[in-house]
């Protein structure tokens, strides 16, 4: 009724409002009350919070009902075919559904009655597929409203009488309807509409304070002054921060008795790491001499294999050589290869580093006086450590190197935690490789937290399924070398990048299917999960054509050859065509590997609290001294300062666990944490409040743990990936509240105290 009195306008059709008898006449018809409506129609809940709303299709257009959802995942809607009745529980609105052939969905989003920003998108009623940008967001595209459009916008913002609110606009025909009122709505990400709302709502204020009585009160050069009360300033910001992407690393290795292979030891007792060619060069050699000279211990098969890999691998940045003296006899070599920054790695630290920056001088640009950063000696973080110093302190390159410090005993591996981590890894290896249901498996302790679909199949069966999974992708990607020629290859992805090609992507292929080949004998080993989410993962982002395609069966494949369409064809608002939709193989194989992933490293750093504290503090013990001196000395000294240090997976992991494991009031539970992604970043700040000249009250000093879990995005098969290759590191959120740095300092003292009487009485 206030539509209608405000705009003339009478919504809905002659119902009361009342309950009323629905009746299907036939496959088509329904009856609702004394009204009769033909499908294609929608209905609707009257509950405007439900949106699980059905389009029902006509026997002639083959019938059906399509179901639309709230966004899950990838996925706002799915097709259901064959008879389809309506819903019998609930209450419903019945609607014509208006199908209109290249017919474009507008969301308009109005801010007054002056102002409306409005973006295309893809319709869920189109195939249910939600498509997303680099930054994991559905993919829109800004457009300009007609003015009869945006005086659609003022009459809705007045009838509703909503000064910010959403409303949906369908598009055919050069013409336009305004099919739904969404209620308060506004636009995420959006610069321009978030500086336009801004400037209206401080207009707003501003109005609204020379109305009031107390107006002649306020001075204006006085507004925003600071008080005791808000004389907070951010005096300390220290980060530990992952690397960037890189390539997957991927390794072999066998324990050699060869004299020619020992004498690369030169003596040591201790591991020794090769990684210059010329040392890579005496590697090979090495290897040759134990096949013409073979050890009877030696399984010629083996040094055979790492010989030829060495050899193919022996030019690529990365590639490197453990040897690793065994207790007994014997060598082990250790072959090493990838894990490189990639360029995406590249512009995901420099954008992170200009973030930083430009925050920190809105804050306190004092913080950047002082400045320190530590890195561990891993090729991949120091490629990091450089594109994002670089940009955080607008230095030349080779200057702000020589400022880094590497610290290999504070931010590489530690093996202090390794008999811990060890039985870890036993436990885990146990529990994969018993063969029953989860209730039975003797290994299996709650505090792991197993995935529902693992829990449900067992371990066991669990691998066995993404086993069979590679065994028919790999049998198709095989099919397809062979059949396709180079041209063909080629035009699946003409350009490649990281040193990949299509030889070595079709290699690490078959190497992923070797791992997770399981006979009814085979041992499982769970750090194989970490290999295949990285490839997939990689593949999705770097090589996301050659994924789309390699992976069809062969007529499929064909079909898309012949139908290619150069995307230089595309218009700038065209949605990609998206060939992974279809490929449920892929999607499901990515899904169990990702939930193998988090399972297995969630649980690799400790399974039960007091494992997490053994490995956390063991293998975080330099790193927490460094952090602790910090703390005491920006709360003892009178300038700002920053320090960032730069390291690996394992230690976010172990320090993540150290700030739960020292009772800080944490906003985000343990088990609710999710993948620690590339750039994942832990951010200690600490704040001072500094007391009025003439006041008695001494300096007091806050601290608030900041969290980023980096450059993550769990719909990456769904991204439309634009030519850095590169995910959007996610904003840094409040990981705790805020405490007085005192007791923060006595927690993580507490740690270390405690570790300390547990040497003490391992040593005794």
């Amino acid at each position: 009724r206030v539509v209608e009195q405000r705009m003339g306008l009478r919504l809905g059709g002659s119902g009361s409002g009342e309950a009323v008898e629905v009746e299907e006449l036939d496959a088509d018809t329904l009856r609702v009350g004394t009204d009769i409506i033909r499908k294609p129609f929608v209905e609707k809940p009257c509950d405007a919070e439900d949106h699980n709303i059905h389009i029902y299709y006509a026997q002639a257009q083959g019938g059906g009902v399509r179901r639309l959802f709230r966004k899950v995942g990838n996925k706002s809607s799915e097709f259901e075919a064959g008879p389809a009745h309506v819903r019998t529980e609930g209450s419903y609105i019945y609607e014509e559904f208006v199908s209109v052939d290249q017919a474009v969905d507008v969301k308009v989003y109005t801010v007054g009655r002056t102002y409306a920003h409005a973006e295309t998108r893809k319709s869920p009623v189109v195939d249910g597929h939600v498509r997303r940008n680099s930054e994991g967001k559905e993919m829109r595209f800004v457009t300009q409203l007609s003015d009869v459009e945006r005086e659609y916008a003022r009459r809705v913002s007045q009838a509703f009488g909503q000064r910010v609110c959403g409303f949906d606009i369908l598009r055919a025909h050069s013409q336009s309807m305004v099919m739904d009122v969404n209620g308060w709505s506004f636009v995420k990400g959006s610069s321009e509409y978030a500086d336009k709302a801004a400037e209206i709502l401080d207009a707003r204020f501003q109005e609204a304070l020379r109305r009031r009585w107390f107006a002649r009160f306020v001075d204006e050069d006085n507004v925003g002054r600071t008080t005791y009360e808000s004389r907070w300033v951010l005096k300390g910001v220290f980060s530990v921060c992952r690397h960037a992407d890189r390539t997957p690393k991927q390794k072999t290795k066998c324990v050699l008795h060869n004299a020619a292979v020992a004498a690369l030891l030169d003596g040591s007792s201790t591991e020794v790491v090769l990684r210059k060619p010329d040392e890579l060069h005496r590697v090979l050699t090495a290897l040759d001499t134990a096949q013409r000279q073979p050890h009877a211990d030696d399984p010629q098969v083996h040094i055979a294999h790492v010989r030829d890999v060495l050899a193919r691998k022996i030019s690529q940045p990365g590639t490197k050589v453990q040897l690793k003296p065994q207790r007994l006899a014997g060598v082990q070599l250790v072959l090493k290869w990838g894990g490189e920054c990639t360029h995406a790695g590249r512009t995901q630290a420099q954008g992170l580093g200009d973030d930083m920056r430009n925050g920190l001088l809105l804050i306190n640009r004092s913080l950047l006086d002082d400045v320190r950063v530590f890195s561990s000696g891993e090729r991949r973080v120091l490629s990091t450590v450089e594109a994002y110093g670089t940009s955080f302190l607008e230095d030349d390159k080779a200057q702000f190197m020589d400022r880094v410090h590497v610290r290999a005993d504070m931010l590489d591996d530690s093996t202090d935690a390794k008999q811990e981590m060890e039985a870890v890894k036993q436990q885990l290896r146990d529990f994969f490789n018993f063969d029953g249901p989860l209730a039975d498996n003797p290994y299996y302790s709650p505090d792991m937290c197993a995935p529902a679909e693992m829990a449900a199949l067992g371990p066991r069966e669990f691998l066995r399924g993404i086993c069979d999974i590679i065994v028919r992708l790999v049998a198709r990607m095989e099919d397809n070398f062979a059949r396709l020629s180079s041209e063909q290859l080629a035009q699946l992805q003409p350009d490649w990048c990281c040193h990949e090609t299509a030889e070595l992507f079709s290699e690490r292929w078959r190497k992923l299917l070797a791992d997770f080949t399981l006979a009814d004998a085979t041992a499982y080993d769970p750090a194989k999960a970490t290999p295949l989410y990285d490839s997939l993962k990689y593949d999705a982002l770097h090589n996301r054509r050659f994924l789309e395609h390699i992976f069809m069966p062969a007529d499929e494949l064909d079909r898309e050859l012949l139908a290619a369409r150069p995307s230089s064809e595309l218009t700038s608002a065209e949605y990609p065509p998206d060939p992974l939709f279809a490929q449920q193989d892929v999607r499901q194989l990515y899904s169990q590997a990702k939930q193998l992933f988090d399972f297995v490293t969630r649980c690799e750093f400790g399974i039960t609290p007091e494992q997490r504290r053994h490995i956390a503090i063991q293998a975080s013990v330099p790193l927490l001294h460094q952090l602790l001196c910090d703390l005491h000395e920006v709360r003892d000294e009178s300038n700002a300062r920053t320090r960032l240090y730069f390291t690996k997976k394992s230690h976010i992991h172990t320090l993540l666990n150290l700030v739960f494991l020292s009772d800080m009031p944490t906003m985000v539970p343990h088990d609710q944490v999710g993948e620690l992604d590339y750039l994942t970043h832990i951010i200690f700040e600490v704040y001072e409040r500094q007391p009025d000249v003439d006041a008695d009250v001494r300096r007091e000093y806050s601290v608030r743990v900041g969290f980023s879990p980096g450059a993550n995005c769990p719909h990456v098969l769904d991204m439309n990936i634009d030519a850095t290759h590169a995910l959007k590191v996610l904003p840094r959120k409040n990981f705790t509240y805020h405490m007085p740095l005192d007791a923060v300092i006595d927690r993580l003292q507490c740690l270390l105290d405690d570790q300390c009487v547990a040497d003490q009485h391992t040593a005794s």
